[in-house]
């Protein structure tokens, strides 16, 4: 286990700490409804937030250390930075219970969708809100007096506009398989996806190392990241082992503009099959399982699978490139997203 992995799971015992008595503070603390709220967002916190690849609390912390090679694993300002970076788990949360709902997935993590509990349904619409407005807190609680604190409440409002732009970009993009292009999946994947993922992270580590500057040049490589990182999550959603990913894809059935469909479309377009695209266009976003088993037969047929194969070669090349090109300033941060492109290459989860 890598240690900033530790780090985060020493975290989130304080961070769950933290989260419920934000929630609860605006209760009396002697009537039935604190207990009652107590409970709920326990259960909350320990179903949705843990249990995850903790990925995105980890390239903080390793991008933070990176910069501040001083900090060492027993002292409390890694712990806050810790802490820092678990909110990045909570916001995880809060978005992932959106999107289920959304999609009307059944699984995540290899349990039960949270609004699919019993004696939860549609009121994890709420739950998910209440995480999101307890962001800000914690961040505040972790980090008192950071000198760059209301950058990196204003860094999360404005990592959470561009996501939700995104998820509208990829709700209304669904079933309308004639908008599948690449400008728009680049566009849907830098908002719905990148910056969240991987800049938002990488911006937190920046800010609580103190560096104003340079943040333009880490964004570009973190949307380059994120474009790998969303076309890995295309292919594993259609060709992934549920068992290991934790989910059952979905995305065939809802529609979804994904990596594979697009290449799938700009073939057919090339090869100038206009009667595979017609047919493609009726069957792509059926949840009729003999019409989704004949899409992912198209898919064959073309040989857009293996062609991922060779582009997420190519493209995590290109990327290196680009963290080569990271200003000397803060070249600390290079050997950190070199590992963690490295990770991603051919994962399966």
């Amino acid at each position: 286990m890598s240690l900033s992995r530790k780090l985060v799971e020493a975290a989130l015992g304080d961070v769950k700490k933290k989260f419920v008595s934000v929630v609860c503070s605006k209760l009396p603390y002697d009537g039935p409804e604190y207990d009652l709220v107590q409970y709920r967002m326990r259960n909350l916190f320990d179903n949705t937030v843990l249990g995850g690849k903790y990925s995105r609390a980890s390239l903080c912390i390793d991008a933070t250390r990176a910069l501040q090679p001083h900090l060492k694993d027993e002292t409390e300002e890694l712990k806050a930075v810790a802490q820092a970076a678990t909110t990045l788990e909570i916001i995880q949360s809060f978005y992932l219970i959106a999107d289920d709902i959304m999609d009307s997935s059944e699984t995540r993590r290899g349990k039960q969708c949270w609004y699919k509990r019993e004696g939860v349904g549609m009121s994890a619409i709420n739950d998910a809100f209440i995480m999101d407005s307890c962001v800000e807190d914690i961040l505040r609680h972790s980090l008192p007096g950071h000198v760059n604190i209301d950058r990196l409440c204003d860094a999360y409002r404005k990592s959470k506009q561009k996501t939700l732009v995104g998820q509208m970009l990829d709700t209304s993009s669904a079933f309308a398989v004639e908008s599948f292009t690449w400008d728009r999946y680049e566009l849907l994947v830098e908002n719905k996806t990148a910056h969240y993922s991987i800049y938002h992270p990488l911006q937190m580590a920046l800010l609580m190392s103190d560096v104003l500057a340079y943040h333009a040049n880490v964004k570009r490589v973190a949307y380059q990241i994120g474009f790998l990182f969303q076309a890995q999550d295309d292919f594993l959603d259609v060709y992934g082992d549920p068992s290991v990913t934790g989910k059952i894809g979905t995305d065939i059935q809802d529609g979804k503009c994904t990596w594979l469909a697009v290449r799938a479309l700009q073939k057919m377009e090339k090869a100038d099959d206009r009667e595979m695209f017609e047919r493609f266009k009726t069957i792509f976003g059926k949840a009729n399982p003999e019409q989704i088993a004949e899409v992912k037969q198209i898919y064959e047929k073309l040989g857009v699978a293996s062609e991922f194969k060779k582009f997420e070669q190519h493209f995590a090349g290109e990327i290196m490139k680009s963290i080569d090109d990271i200003p000397e300033f803060i070249s600390p941060i290079r050997p950190v997203l070199e590992t963690f492109t490295k990770k991603m290459v051919k994962r399966n989860a």
